[in-house]
């Protein structure tokens, strides 16, 4: 996982700012992972069940990493080492004060089911008008969301992140980061229920979403019962196949094996034109 950081300057004075270490060398990107690492770069060492990147610490030296933030320090290396206790918390906090500098829209998209696919759908509508900052791929845990954000500069006029959660807690810890203004949840269905244990539980998790957003907007899909009855406290758009939504839709299934879908007055075909 990596990203490039285009304002080093900025990024350096907020990164002191956070962890009260200041950088030697520009950073001008970062990155989790020292295969993808190149000259310049933030090593972020994380550990897991599996692996522990401190173990790279050298190879990141030799490739010309500009800093490594880590828990514990290899004295023997020619490499500034920021201690932290927690690696991810430390990006997250440098994340929330970096999107705080954008008074831009930012839209969370979360849900069981569709969040990639709603993301791609939604950047590619929005990019034709405005300058779009989105989610790579499914970056959309903590560190992924942390380093999505801190891509954020002042071109964008707009940002569209996914957010993923498998435990309790995690969507609202998420939010905390990414302060969205408008939020939609796709759907509900059981998952991670290892993580969760029942559906009551991942219903609340996802409407953690909703609960963070207090003077923005909240797309409700009315056609999932569990999205439909969720406390909203700021305004609400709903959307579904039935005629009391805001946003009413029909879909109709063609002889080809594409949608087509009927919205108000609009026939939308979802086949491609060559």
């Amino acid at each position: 996982m990596r990203i490039a950081i285009k304002n080093s300057e900025s990024f350096s004075s907020t990164f002191e700012y956070i962890t009260s270490e200041r950088l030697h060398h520009p950073v001008t990107g970062i990155t989790t992972d020292s295969r993808e690492l190149v000259d310049g770069d933030l090593y972020v060492a994380l550990k897991g069940e599996n692996f522990d990147g401190h173990s790279f610490l050298s190879e990141v030296s030799q490739k010309g990493a500009s800093a490594a933030l880590v828990y514990k320090r290899d004295h023997g290396l020619n490499l500034q080492q920021i201690l932290v206790e927690d690696a991810i918390n430390i990006i997250g906090k440098i994340a929330q004060n970096w999107r705080e500098k954008f008074k831009i829209p930012v839209i969370a998209i979360t849900g069981t089911n569709g969040k990639t696919s709603t993301k791609e759908l939604l950047s590619h509508v929005l990019s034709q008008k405005y300058n779009v900052h989105v989610t790579k791929g499914n970056y959309n845990t903590s560190i992924g969301l942390s380093l999505t954000l801190l891509e954020l500069n002042d071109s964008h006029d707009v940002s569209i992140i996914e957010m993923g959660a498998s435990l309790p807690g995690e969507i609202e810890a998420l939010c905390k980061i990414a302060t969205p203004t408008h939020g939609l949840i796709t759907n509900i269905a059981p998952a991670h229920l290892e993580g969760f244990g029942s559906i009551k539980n991942i219903v609340f998790e996802k409407a953690a979403l909703f609960r963070s957003i207090k003077n923005g907007i909240c797309f409700v899909n009315n056609t999932d019962k569990h999205i439909v009855n969720m406390p909203i406290t700021s305004e609400k758009i709903t959307f579904g196949l039935t005629p009391d939504c805001d946003f009413s839709a029909d879909i109709y299934h063609e002889n080809d094996g594409t949608l087509t879908i009927v919205l108000n007055t609009d026939v939308i075909p979802t086949k491609s034109h060559n």
